[in-house]
């Protein structure tokens, strides 16, 4: 196995390759009660439309979240619920815009519960009836997130925001979307994109590193998955345009909230790569309106807001970076983030400052075994790689490259919801 040395830290994470294409990375830590067993699959709900040699397919809308959902029944009418719970563990699995992911939280019994993790999600299982009575349980599960007022609210951003990415689409998909799917949706994309080759198993906890590259080699040994065809996602260019600047919606809230993204073009800033553009967006978002910032001490001090967070995204063309506050000026505040996310500064001492405190942010998460396990996770899908010099990368950053990313982001787009009480 490769060593990955976490600099800094004085941490190792192992690397396994197996000879199927799949990607396995253990971390050791003996002061933790748990292990957690991840295997993620690098297909998500925003991969609808996909070329597989010279033909092209399209499967419709919640198709990726179905697939997860259906994957832990198998034969004889039982489920990898039933299997886990007689172990003592817990399993759960989840869908967003670019990976599915199934874990598995434990305390003993690592063989077991690895085997029978890898056996459910890389088995097939799929029968017509099955698809048909599973689907009116996934049809309420998306009415419920359409009842929802936050989801609502961030859907309705998101289909303001976005023009062209499958991002402005429920993970779910709609009710009329999962109806429509097929047993032939659900095996061409299992069969395409659940290979080993498109997959990251990771092991985290206190677990003996060689036991687990020994428990995986030999579950696999016997096992052909055959040739993987790097099926190739279909996407138009998101353009840096919005659909609808404002939007307001009335619905069961009990005090006004404001959903508000900046749409900025990553065009002028690839003189940074994708992680130090995130770095340096967190330190200056932080430094600009994070809770020790002047912005923040403001609108708190005169009542405007009950709190206010925000998040940021680096995509492939495009920074966003998204408020949610809730407020009872929702108009006023709008207005005030606007103003100054056009007015952003960069303090030397505060710049400092802020990156001191993620690179402890960063160490610590060495204490927790979910988090490193999450990490790793979000490295390997973002950067397709562990990365082991964050402590560097924070360090080789400063406040003048704060002050560039300032000034290369003078156009950008905005586009915001305002969640009010049904009256």
């Amino acid at each position: 196995m490769k060593e990955i040395k976490i600099k800094g830290v004085n941490e190792v994470v192992y690397e396994h390759t197996l000879k199927n294409g799949l990607k396995v990375y253990i971390w050791k830590y003996n002061l933790s009660e748990e292990i957690n067993i991840s295997l993620t699959v690098k297909y998500g709900s925003i991969h609808t439309h996909f070329k597989v040699d010279n033909s092209e397919y399209s499967v419709p809308n919640g198709t990726a979240h179905f697939l997860e959902h259906i994957k832990f029944n198998e034969a004889n009418n039982v489920t990898a619920h039933d299997y886990f719970y007689k172990l003592g563990s817990y399993v759960n699995a989840y869908t967003t815009y670019d990976h599915t992911t199934y874990e598995v939280m434990c305390s003993n019994q690592v063989k077991d519960n690895l085997e029978h993790l890898l056996y459910f999600v890389l088995n097939p299982y799929f029968t017509k009836g099955l698809i048909q009575k599973e689907k009116p349980i996934i049809v309420e599960e998306a009415k419920m997130t359409l009842n929802n007022p936050y989801n609502i609210g961030y859907n309705a951003l998101q289909n303001n925001l976005y023009i062209e990415s499958n991002k402005r689409f429920l993970v779910t998909g709609m009710p009329e979307e999962i109806r429509k799917i097929t047993i032939e949706d659900v095996t061409n994309v299992f069969n395409n994109y659940y290979h080993p080759k498109n997959m990251v198993l990771i092991v985290t906890g206190n677990v003996n590193p060689y036991e687990v590259e020994k428990i995986v080699n030999e579950y696999f040994s016997d096992k052909d998955f055959g040739k993987y065809h790097n099926p190739q996602i279909i996407s138009n260019k998101e353009p840096n345009d919005v659909v609808k600047k404002h939007d307001e919606i009335s619905t069961v809230v009990t005090k006004e909230k404001l959903l508000k993204s900046f749409k900025i073009p990553k065009k002028n800033l690839k003189v940074y790569s994708d992680l130090y553009l995130r770095v340096l967006f967190t330190i200056v978002m932080d430094i600009n309106f994070g809770s020790t910032s002047l912005f923040k001490e403001e609108i708190i001090t005169n009542k405007l807001v009950d709190d206010i967070y925000y998040l940021v995204n680096v995509e492939d063309d495009h920074v966003i970076i998204t408020f949610e506050v809730s407020s009872s000026y929702p108009n006023e505040i709008s207005n005030k983030i606007e103003e100054k996310m056009g007015h952003l500064e960069c303090d030397e001492d505060e710049f400092v400052r802020k990156n001191r405190v993620l690179i402890a942010s960063t160490i610590l998460d060495y204490e927790d075994a979910v988090d490193v396990n999450n990490d790793i996770r979000a490295s390997i899908l973002k950067y397709n790689k562990v990365i082991d010099n964050m402590r560097d990368v924070f360090t080789k950053l400063t406040c003048e490259d704060g002050k560039k990313i300032i000034k290369l982001i003078k156009k950008y787009q905005s586009v915001e919801v305002v969640l009010k009480p049904n009256k």
